[in-house]
């Protein structure tokens, strides 16, 4: 496959740094690498979060995660440390998981920890005209009970639920941030996610969820 320009074949860093020193080209080769990550990040907060979007919208926010890295002498970018152990391509996507995040909030007030299901790996229930006023009603409980059970955590825990359920920050860049190993990472999700179920089911020991069998 042909280059476009000299700064195709140029590693990571050296890009980066051609951009810093705003060389010509180097800007539209470093963003035309990442953007279809960009947008990946973007269309996943997006869905994550049950907000309704088009192509242009996206559009819109590409634009604004390239000024978010731009703005500020590309202040942003300056940030980024490679010897703190996470990629670049985690960096930019971060930016842009961000953006999104931002919009979302100036758009109509978010309630973030909706998203954060107990069990990650279940669905994240989004509302629709097709969902039942009993069910929006319990959905609503449910985020505020999960709201009052996070409020309890500690700190760092607090911290550690921002960084992975919000940011979305991959395992290796938590581990970098929080000065853990990666096997701490994910059986530290594990026991945040059991105190929330101990602190919930003593808020409600004896409420029943749609589908679950009451127990003994």
């Amino acid at each position: 496959m042909a280059l476009r320009n000299a700064y195709d074949a140029l590693p990571e860093d050296e890009l980066v740094q051609a951009v810093l020193a705003r060389e010509p080209a180097a800007w539209p080769t470093f963003f035309a690498k990442y953007e279809r990550l960009v947008i990946s990040c973007i269309r996943k907060v997006m869905r994550r979060y049950g907000a309704a979007f088009n192509d242009e919208d996206v559009e819109d926010l590409v634009s604004a995660t390239a000024l978010n890295i731009v703005k500020d002498d590309y202040k942003k970018l300056r940030a980024f440390d490679a010897t703190r152990g996470y990629k670049l391509s985690s960096w930019i996507g971060l930016i842009a998981t961000n953006t999104a995040h931002d919009a979302l909030r100036r758009r109509a007030p978010t309630e973030v920890w909706q998203a954060v299901a107990l069990d990650d790996t279940a669905p994240v229930p989004l509302q629709s005209e097709e969902l039942l006023a009993s069910d929006a009603l319990e959905a609503e409980d449910d985020a505020r009970e999960l709201r009052a059970a996070i409020a309890q955590l500690s700190p760092a825990d607090r911290l550690f639920m921002d960084y992975y359920y919000v940011q979305e920050l991959d395992p290796e860049v938590i581990a970098s941030l929080m000065s853990i190993s990666v096997n701490t990472v994910y059986s530290r999700k594990n026991k945040i996610r059991e105190k929330l179920r101990i602190i919930v089911s003593k808020t409600q020991p004896g409420r029943t969820r749609k589908g679950e069998a009451p127990r003994a």
